[in-house]
């Protein structure tokens, strides 16, 4: 049997999903984002819990707020209007079960996805979702966030009619209707504003940043690894290898397996050099490899001239995306990398 997932207490990424809820409770649009291995897959699957709905909403908030998931990979005709409108019907079938007040009306949000698969026109699509959207709001008194899940490409080329035609479902059921894109990079930078101003300027200022691990939730991921590996660090041994991760999943792992795996040639805990030894473990470097590949070619080259000392080279969209994701962090007033060992995996780049 495949290991179980270990069950997260509802405070678990306090720091994203405290002013996340924030904008969900006030039916304000937001964009959440972070760079590749940052876990914002993992963290959707969480915030869908109706636990962790309940700890940020309380409990009657939460019953009236509708949290969507809308998976893009689910979009089966990537350029027709009408397939995109059906996506979204379609999401609502396949959640509503979680809202036993709104089963009455799983038969009729069908007949309309029907009508929609059925006749494959855009007018037709948008008035039906439009339909679906207002007697939910009105006659149910809902209120709906729709979580766009992977939507970095359909940012990227949906119609520019899809954006407005959005802001305007939001428009007509104001404070009611919200949206929330999960993307690996800001807006702005994958889509000029003017294209889709409207829609954009619904959650331009409403970003949040899913960086590393807080403390206490990197330690929680430590004590899985060791359980689950059945290992024992010392205190010491796990803040050390905490600071050098900064926190960052796959570093704890890859960090944690090359500590209890080492090499003959790795010098011992605490030795002058032990740090960039390990980082220098394939395990390791392959961790610093996937997060450094998930960036753009312009946050790339903004990190490299950082590792430079030439941060005044750094255009500003691109350091507000890298501070933004965690790659980056400020302390005391001073930036740095959000570790060692990615640090120097990137001073080590030609």
């Amino acid at each position: 049997m495949p290991e179980k997932e270990p069950q997260h207490n509802p405070e678990y990424r306090r720091e994203v999903l405290s002013p996340f809820f924030g904008y969900v409770k006030s039916s304000e649009s937001c964009y959440v984002i972070g760079a590749a291995s940052m876990g914002k897959t993992r963290l959707l699957d969480f915030l869908l819990r109706p636990d962790v709905q309940e700890f940020y909403l309380g409990k009657e908030d939460a019953r009236k707020n509708w949290l969507i998931r809308v998976d893009l990979n689910r979009l089966p005709v990537k350029d027709e209007s009408w397939a995109f409108y059906e996506l979204l019907l379609s999401s609502l079938l396949l959640d509503i079960h979680s809202h036993e007040n709104l089963a009455e009306l799983r038969g009729e949000i069908a007949k309309l996805d029907s009508e929609i698969i059925q006749n494959r026109d855009q007018l037709l699509a948008l008035r039906l979702f439009e339909l679906a959207i207002s007697k939910l709001c009105h006659v149910h008194q809902m209120k709906l966030c729709f979580l766009f899940d992977e939507f970095d490409d359909a940012y990227k080329t949906l119609a520019p009619d899809i954006f407005r035609q959005l802001r305007a479902v939001r428009d007509a059921n104001k404070y009611r209707v919200s949206f929330a894109l999960f993307v690996r990079h800001l807006p702005e930078l994958l889509r000029p504003p003017a294209e889709n101003e409207s829609f954009y300027e619904l959650l331009s200022r409403n970003g949040v940043g899913l960086g590393p691990y807080n403390r206490s939730d990197a330690l929680r991921i430590f004590e899985q690894i060791e359980a689950r590996r059945r290992i024992t660090l010392t205190g010491e041994q796990r803040e050390r290898l905490l600071e050098a991760s900064g926190g960052h999943a796959g570093l704890i792992q890859g960090l944690l397996s090359a500590f209890v795996d080492k090499p003959p040639a790795l010098p011992a805990f605490g030795q002058p050099g032990w740090i960039e030894m390990l980082g220098r473990q394939p395990v390791v470097t392959e961790e610093c490899r996937k997060i450094y590949d998930g960036l753009s070619d312009a946050e790339q080259a903004g990190l490299r001239a950082f590792g430079r000392g030439e941060f005044a080279s750094i255009a500003p969209a691109i350091e507000k995306s890298l501070f933004i994701k965690g790659i980056l962090k400020s302390e005391n007033g001073t930036a740095g990398f959000f570790c060692r060992i990615f640090e120097q995996y990137v001073r080590g780049l030609r």
